[in-house]
Parts: structure tokens; C-alpha cells; sequence
């Protein structure tokens, strides 16, 4: 990390003390005028910290600054070492990352970038990705060290993503089968998990998981406004929430599977509803009346036959 980067740590580490200039200079092993500097760029990037002579520094909030450090400041213990690639613009977060699996990265390697050119979804979808209003974050998985069978890691970072956002802004986020998360009948989160095999040993060999979420985005393109939205949460910033879903995310990658699965059921926006989709180039409409233990979403047909759907999309029509 940066001297910036370490000093945030240990000022949001400490919020609500004062620590004088000469304890941050020997903890940063700098000099007291190093720490003057690296507080000044703190505060031009957003950050509020009170400075009174013969005082210290003492850090009142980060504003929305999105770095390394603001990361791992909220970060639980265990999760400290984890590598954080923060990047300016990337194509897409999934690509980079699978680049970085493949050249084998740890297991909980985070990429984030303040904005995607390129971001991708499900199906070939893109991901509108603009600067400094969304969180796109991308997590390297090794299966063999998590808990969860790898069908279930989508679902995983599903419940993650709404138990973050629920803690941090105080709204109840709800999962649009399978992978879509939804605020107020509005898409606020895509997320796609792209798995590589190993074939020799016939095992996946790693899953990186990407996570967008719309924060504060207003103006999204044609087509998308109708049916996108953002938390606008005043108090949710971008490394906050990034922590909190990675912390979140291992969570749920240490839980049994029916844990998860009755998670999933609770925070399901289709269940009980009319929903309609497509199988074998027919389209149909039924009632989700179940998420089997193994994630397949179960509908109920005109005439009570039952169907499982384990891929695809669905459409709430009631």
C-alpha cells in the first residue's frame, strides 16, 4: 500500500481519537512532513479529517474514496491479507480477473475498478459501468478451499450482496431468480460467475464472481432506465460496500447448503408470483412455488404440472 493508503487505515482504524503527527510518522516509518502531505491528498479526495496544532489528526468520514486502504480499513481480521487490485478503467473486471486466475492468483483476490468500458452480464449482456456512482468488483474462488459446491457460489454471492446492501443502507433487496438483485421493483445488481476447469484432474479449477451494483447511478442509457435503479443510500460508499460484500460472500461460501438455500428462498422476489420464460422455444407462464435444494426454481403450470428450471430467465408477470 501507498503511504496514503496506510495512513487511511490507521486514521479509520482510530475514527473518533486524535493521533498526533509524530505517532503516525514512527507507525509509517516517514516523516511528520510525509504525513502532512499524504493527509492533505486524503482530504482533496473527499476525505473529512479534523487537523488542530499540537493535536493530531483526528478522521471524521471517508466520504466515498475508493481505494486499497479505504478497503481493507473495513475489513474483519481474516480477510486482511487478501490481495485488493484496484484499477482505474478496465474493460471488464471478470476478464481481468480470470486473466490473473490463470496466472494462479489467490483464493479471495479482489479486482475493482472505478469504471468498466466493457462490463459483461448473463447471456452476453452488457453492464452499464459509468465512473464514481457504482461498485464493480470481481473475486477470484479456489472451489477446493470453500465449503459450498461451486452451484452454489452464484446464489452465494446473491444473498451477499443483499445482506450488505441491507446492513449498510437499511432497505430489504430482494433476488430476482437467479442471480439479478432488485430494490423497489428496480434492478440495482448483476452478477455473473464464469468458472474454469481444470480438465486433467477434472475439477473446476477456480470461479471468479463479478459483482455490479448501482450505487448512485441516475442517468443510464436508453432502454434501461425503465428498469435499472440504485440504492441511493447516503450513507452506502463504494468501500464500504465492497468490503462488506467480500466479508458477506466468504460468509456464505462457509455455510451449509441448506442455510443458503433457505437464504436464497427468504430473499426470492419471484416466489409466490406469476412468472413467465422460455424452454424448448416455447413460452410459458406459471406460478414460482418453490427453489429446490439444488437451486432449480420450480413452477407450477396450468393443470398443476410442475416444472425445474436450472437456467434461463424469468419474467415476473404479476
Amino acid at each position: 500500500m501507498s503511504i496514503k493508503e496506510e495512513l487511511l487505515q490507521i486514521l479509520t482504524e482510530n475514527a473518533g481519537r486524535e493521533i498526533s503527527g509524530q505517532e503516525l510518522a514512527d507507525r509509517l516509518k516517514v516523516s511528520r512532513t510525509a504525513v502532512w502531505k499524504a493527509v492533505n491528498g486524503l482530504i482533496a479526495e473527499g476525505c473529512e479529517i479534523q487537523a488542530g496544532r499540537n493535536r493530531g489528526y483526528r478522521f471524521i468520514s471517508g466520504g466515498d474514496l475508493l481505494s486499497v486502504g479505504a478497503v481493507r480499513a473495513f475489513l474483519p481480521p481474516e480477510l486482511q491479507d487478501n490481495e485488493i487490485i484496484l484499477l482505474k478503467t478496465v474493460d471488464s473486471t471478470n476478464t481481468y480477473a480470470k486473466k490473473l486466475a490463470a496466472d494462479g492468483a489467490w483464493d479471495g483476490t479482489v479486482v475493482i475498478a472505478e469504471q468498466q468500458t466493457a462490463g459483461r452480464g448473463r447471456r452476453g449482456n452488457s453492464f452499464y459501468s459509468p465512473p464514481g456512482s457504482g461498485l464493480y468488483m470481481s473475486v477470484i474462488l479456489r472451489p477446493e478451499l470453500h465449503a459450498a459446491d461451486t452451484d452454489l457460489f452464484t446464489i452465494c454471492a446473491g444473498c451477499a450482496v443483499s445482506r450488505a446492501v441491507e446492513r449498510l443502507s437499511g432497505t430489504k433487496p430482494l433476488i430476482k431468480w437467479v442471480n439479478d438483485v432488485y430494490l423497489d421493483g428496480k434492478k440495482i445488481c448483476g452478477i455473473l460467475s464464469e468458472a474454469t476447469a481444470d480438465f486433467e484432474c477434472g475439477r473446476v479449477d477456480s470461479v471468479v464472481t463479478g459483482i455490479g451494483i448501482n450505487i448512485s447511478t441516475k442517468d443510464f442509457p436508453d432502454g434501461l432506465g425503465s428498469k435499472a435503479g440504485s440504492i441511493n443510500a447516503g450513507n452506502v460508499t463504494r468501500a464500504r460496500l465492497a468490503a462488506e460484500v467480500l466479508s458477506e460472500l466468504i460468509c456464505c461460501l462457509e455455510r451449509r447448503r441448506s442455510d443458503n438455500i433457505a437464504d436464497y428462498r427468504a430473499r426470492s422476489l419471484v416466489l409466490g408470483k406469476e412468472v413467465g420464460f422460455v424452454l424448448n422455444n416455447v413460452q410459458y407462464i406459471g406460478k414460482a412455488i418453490d427453489i429446490a435444494d439444488s437451486g432449480e426454481l420450480v413452477v407450477e403450470l396450468e393443470g398443476g404440472e410442475s416444472v425445474r428450471l436450472n437456467s434461463g430467465e424469468v419474467s415476473v408477470t404479476v
